[in-house]
């Protein structure tokens, strides 16, 4: 079974479940979940804590 994530659509102004989400890395380094919103397609995000070193 998935892990759901959600994230805020900017778009319809509501948190959703994400559809296909990865895993990405940023420019500045921080780490975040990239997917897209279910009911309009808008890319969503969701940031993650770093790992510690």
């Amino acid at each position: 079974m998935a892990k759901e994530i959600t994230a805020y659509c900017v778009k319809c102004r509501k948190i959703v479940v994400m559809q296909n989400p990865k895993k990405v890395t940023l420019k500045n380094g921080r780490l975040a979940y990239k997917g897209t919103c279910p009911y309009c397609g808008t890319t969503v995000y969701r940031f993650i804590g770093r790992k510690k070193e």
